[in-house]
């Protein structure tokens, strides 16, 4: 419970109040678009170190890998333009919402492929544990939690147009301290999730004599 404390507080810490004092500092050294991008270098190490300290490869470790570069990739892309910096990030959150659709109707829900790699990393077969979360009762959790997802990107991208559009540049603190904190209320919904899957896991595998009666999820 400690290790989780610390880990929100340097969350906070490395997501929040950091860019927002440097954002604040670096406006009198570099242009808007210099401001914004500086900020964020810290939290990108930060994710890769996490990345590294808590081992998780395979989909959740190609997933912030591929984030990461991509997202990235489109700040350099605004050329120096702070506007451009953040209109971007919505066309960025725009495409992946369109990845995510995709994957939802090719019945391919990250949460369920994130969830495999956690039961791996506390020591439980990956094929065995793919089987089990398949089973009908648990994998329609994991589509309502990418909805979910889904949902809140478009909220994020529509949000972050619509204060460029009102407020301009003046968005960066609200945009900043809004993403943080619908971030951990988005987090809290997936631990939510989570934690329902993990206890109908529970009843499946302590169910022996009952065998399920619905047809497994391919």
């Amino acid at each position: 419970m400690k290790k989780e404390s610390n880990l929100i507080i340097y969350d906070l810490i490395l997501y929040l109040v950091f860019p927002l004092v440097l954002y604040k500092v670096l406006q009198h050294y570099f242009s808007d678009y210099w401001a914004m991008l500086l900020p964020t270098v810290p939290g990108i190490l930060y994710t890769l170190f996490r990345f590294w300290y808590t081992k998780q490869f395979n989909v959740t470790g190609i997933f912030i890998i591929s984030t990461l570069t991509v997202s990235t990739a489109v700040d350099l892309m605004a050329l120096g333009s702070a506007k451009n910096l953040i209109l971007y990030n919505v066309y960025y959150h725009f495409g992946v919402v369109v990845v995510f659709l995709v994957l939802m109707a090719l019945k391919k829900p990250l949460p369920f492929y994130f969830m495999i790699d956690i039961a791996a990393i506390q020591g439980q077969d990956r094929e065995e544990s793919k089987k089990l979360y398949k089973h009908p009762s648990l994998f329609k959790v994991f589509q309502y939690l990418f909805i979910a997802w889904i949902i809140k990107d478009i909220v994020f991208a529509v949000a972050q147009w619509w204060m460029v559009d009102t407020y301009g540049l003046k968005a960066y603190y609200s945009r900043t301290i809004i993403f943080t904190v619908g971030g951990y209320v988005f987090g809290i919904i997936m631990a939510i999730g989570y934690a329902m899957v993990t206890m109908r896991a529970q009843k499946l595998k302590g169910d022996d004599s009952e065998q399920p009666s619905d047809e497994i999820i391919i």
